[in-house]
């Protein structure tokens, strides 16, 4: 009976020996239960490209003209916007001067932005008024100025305008004014084209575009192209239709106008037909709206509510348009918030996560969002 009882006993202890190992490594406390974890993920998700982000291009031409020894028409003046004014008291105009060799003949061209006064708007080219009319907003004067007023050497071009009156003052303020020549010199060819702050901050990409005709090119030296006196091309072998990338760092493309310049050395000459510079950037965005409904499980509820425990939003963002702003609302919880590419964390206050719960969130931006978890944490007192 003594040895029967002796071998219960050992069983027993035995039995209980490996309980207690075993509930060591699951973690059942004996008497307490199973130990809360440290982190509950209660739902996640990925969206991806969120946004519809699409790229739009603006093109500005820059003409056909020839480079090198030859006869072509040649850039003498350009500006943006000018003013021209006179009163009883002072004159405002413009003046510049062209050395020729050979010219033919030449043009003054201009858009009438705004006009105040009544006088007139006149062109005159070495000392003799060629040009002299009334002009109203809006309008598009090109001036054809013959051979005959024209010489080799130094040609000088000025434009005024009248008072209109003894006592009376008249302005006018012109955009995209150009003067040509057409000579016969060893040319290069400077032009300029402009960049939008907003599409610099959109950016995706600026191309040159020309053509060479058949037959048109000596090719003894390089034709060159720099684009704020940064090289960009620099090859004597010129497919028939050429499209070169200008890198926006290197080119130091700028808001504003840039120059682009077209150039090539000794007896070489490049004829330059309808040559473009297209700038792409991200022009057009859909409204990001997204919404989704998660539950919450009673007994994850019960750990959401603990004090020991924080609640936080987690997820991956990239941006694909800049200056993105994003709005978050749970129940009755809403913030709006400029995300950071890569991972992001907002807070959570207490007591807003239930057993059903709406997420959404909203933007004008576009962008990618991966990884979207809702996270609840143990915190510790230390």
């Amino acid at each position: 009976m003594a040895e029967r009882f002796g071998v219960v006993v050992a069983v027993g202890l035995t039995f209980f020996g490996l309980m207690l190992i075993a509930a060591q490594d699951i973690g059942i406390q004996i008497g307490g239960g199973s130990s809360p974890p440290d982190r509950l993920v209660l739902t996640s998700q990925n969206f991806g490209e969120v946004g519809g982000a699409k790229t739009d291009i603006r093109t500005t031409n820059l003409g056909s003209f020839t480079i090198g020894e030859g006869r072509g028409n040649i850039r003498a003046y350009r500006d943006n916007k000018v003013d021209v004014s006179s009163s009883l008291l002072s004159s405002n105009t413009i003046e510049f001067d062209y050395n020729a060799t050979q010219p033919t003949k030449a043009s003054v061209s201009f858009e009438v932005l705004g006009k105040t006064g009544n006088g007139a708007v006149y062109v005159q080219v070495n000392g003799k008024r060629v040009f002299e009319e009334k002009l109203v907003t809006t309008a598009t004067e090109t001036v054809n100025i013959s051979g005959d007023n024209l010489k080799p050497g130094i040609n000088s071009f000025k434009l005024g305008t009248t008072k209109g009156g003894l006592i009376s003052s008249t302005e006018y303020a012109l955009e995209d004014f150009e003067a040509t020549v057409n000579d016969r010199k060893f040319n290069n060819h400077v032009d300029s084209f402009q960049m939008y702050q907003y599409e610099l901050e959109e950016y995706v990409g600026t191309n040159l575009t020309f053509n060479i005709p058949a037959d048109s090119s000596i090719i003894t030296k390089p034709l060159q192209i720099s684009v704020n006196d940064n090289n960009i091309f620099d090859s004597r072998s010129v497919r028939s239709e050429k499209s070169i990338s200008i890198p926006r760092g290197s080119a130091e493309l700028q808001p504003g106008y840039n120059t682009v310049r077209f150039e090539t050395e000794a007896d070489a000459t490049y004829r330059i037909e309808n040559a473009q510079v297209t700038v792409r950037y991200i022009g057009i965005t859909e409204s990001a709206d997204r919404q989704i409904e998660f539950g919450i499980n009673e007994s994850n509820l019960d750990y959401v509510n603990r004090d020991s425990t924080e609640e936080s939003v987690m997820f991956d963002y990239q941006e694909v348009t800049g200056g993105n702003t994003l709005y978050i609302e749970i129940g009755d919880f809403n913030r709006t918030i400029s995300p950071v590419n890569g991972q992001n964390t907002m807070d959570l206050p207490e007591g807003i996560l239930s057993e059903s719960n709406t997420l959404e969130f909203e933007s004008d931006g576009s962008f990618t969002l991966n990884n979207f978890r809702i996270l609840s944490e143990e915190v510790s007192d230390q």
